[in-house]
């Protein structure tokens, strides 16, 4: 029984041991492993970045080896048409030279028709004041003999056939005088067509190479901007794996400690558990002998009580004998001894301007956005728009009459043309189809000619004509002066 007694008592102590309030630094460390965690994600989507980083940097460095191989190759096409436009300006120098001399040889000509004209306008007077019939009949009728007749009719015979022989040089001068000018205006015309085309294919080359050349800086900027995140997440990761490392270093002193204090919280509890135990077996000894002695104690005072008894019988049979009718009671309280046992607490149970101004307008489409203060559909700034966008697609035109200052390309309008009217006017088109410029700077070009082809290119969410118009150098509202 001593024994049953000190082994509850232990296992009572040491069952209830892991349910004591759980210490201080058992909660510092679930903050740490949630710390951890966090850390780790944060490490995780880090990577996710920098993948994604890595990724656009390859596809802009191919975008950007192929705009430059793209740019070589323009970039050749560019020095041919040069080649070519060279080879035109020396045949067109040739050509000069060549109307330079035929222009030499129209001089002579002109100079030699003239003094045969003067010749033939001589003998024409000469016939007239001179030479009328009677008297050539009388030049004849006064020969003195036939062969001085025969001699005098030769004469008139030769002069009558030197001026038929005049007269046919000088229509068949007069004719090549008009070939040579037919030819000399032709040849300089066709050098001129054809210098023109080359100059429009070089311009174009030109604005293509621009806008390849501003797309390589955008792709420039954009892996810079690229390159710069990711060593930005990269730089964070590693603050983020050193702090990550620090705390895994510092859960593991933390874990060395809470085992190392449990440990010793248990031995403890071992410890007063054996000493509980002790004072149990002791009290519980001290208990067995205090009811040991009290039996023992009851014993010899049943005994007492028995030996008494014996004797009031045995006085009491004399007096019966001595007095029948006398009668005796006798009345006996043994003594009871009751174990008790320890009480139990209770177990508590917790909660838990007008239209006269000789402009037209510059395409055929309809009117998209007009000219005033808007949202960018880009930037989505507040800004304002500076002109006036037609869409639908096809020809772009002239407005009015004027000489090209531009026709090239810009990142924000695309291709586009400029052209100034004179007066200090000035009209702007924008976003034209790449490689349709169809004039090139310094050029003239009429009121309603077509100068390039509505397009998408530069800053625009899609094909229309962005047209801008320039008084004295500023913009101004192109509306009143087309009359919309």
């Amino acid at each position: 029984m001593k024994k049953r007694a000190i082994i509850g008592i232990i296992a009572t102590v040491m069952f209830a041991g892991p349910f004591l309030p759980t210490i201080a630094q058992a909660d510092t460390l679930e903050e740490m492993e949630q710390k951890k965690n966090e850390l780790e994600s944060q490490s995780s989507e880090l990577n996710n970045r920098i993948k994604e980083q890595d990724e656009t940097l390859n596809g802009l460095e191919t975008e950007k080896s192929s705009l430059e191989s793209d740019i070589t190759t323009l970039q050749s096409q560019i020095d041919d048409t040069v080649l070519k436009l060279h080879a035109q300006e020396i045949k067109l120098e040739d050509s000069k030279a060549k109307v330079e001399q035929l222009k030499i040889e129209i001089e002579a000509l002109k100079k030699l028709i003239a003094q045969r004209t003067g010749k033939l306008e001589n003998q024409a007077r000469s016939v007239q004041t001179d030479g009328s019939a009677s008297n050539l009949i009388g030049l004849i009728l006064t020969a003195e003999s036939f062969t001085d007749l025969v001699g005098r009719i030769g004469i008139v015979n030769q002069l009558v056939t030197a001026n038929k022989t005049i007269v046919i040089e000088q229509e068949k001068d007069q004719t090549t005088l008009e070939m040579n000018e037919t030819k000399a205006k032709a040849e300089k015309m066709a050098i001129e067509e054809i210098k023109i085309d080359i100059e429009l294919s070089k311009n174009n080359l030109v604005a293509q190479k621009a806008e390849l050349d501003d797309k390589i800086v955008q792709v420039a900027i954009q892996y810079d901007m690229t390159e710069e995140e990711k060593n930005t997440f990269v730089e964070e990761q590693q603050v983020i794996a050193t702090q990550t490392s620090t705390l895994s270093e510092e859960m593991q002193k933390e874990r060395q400690r809470i085992i190392e204090e449990e440990q010793a919280r248990q031995l403890a509890i071992q410890k007063a558990a054996e000493q509980e135990a002790a004072k149990a077996a002791a009290e519980e000894e001290a208990r067995l002998a205090a009811v040991e002695a009290q039996e023992k104690a009851n014993q010899e005072e049943t005994a007492k009580k028995a030996a008494e008894e014996k004797t009031t019988i045995a006085s009491s049979s004399i007096k019966k004998s001595t007095n029948t009718n006398k009668s005796s009671s006798s009345t006996t309280n043994p003594s009871s001894s009751s174990n008790t046992s320890p009480s139990k607490e209770p177990v508590v149970q917790e909660s838990k301007p007008s239209s006269n101004s000789g402009f037209i307008r510059p395409s055929g489409g309809y009117s998209t956005s007009s000219y005033g203060y808007r949202v960018h559909p880009i930037t989505g700034d507040y800004k304002l728009h500076g002109g006036i966008d037609f869409g639908g697609g096809g020809a772009i035109v002239a407005s009015k009459s004027g000489t090209v200052v531009i026709a090239g390309y810009d990142s924000g309008w695309g291709y586009y043309v400029k052209i100034d009217h004179g007066n200090g006017f000035q009209t702007l088109y924008a976003h034209m189809v790449a490689g349709s410029l169809l004039v090139s700077p310094g050029q003239q070009v009429s009121q309603g000619q077509q100068i390039g082809t509505m397009g998408t290119t530069g800053s625009s969410t899609g094909v229309h004509l962005h047209f801008e118009m320039y008084k004295n150098g500023s913009r101004v509202n192109p509306a009143p002066y087309l009359g919309m």
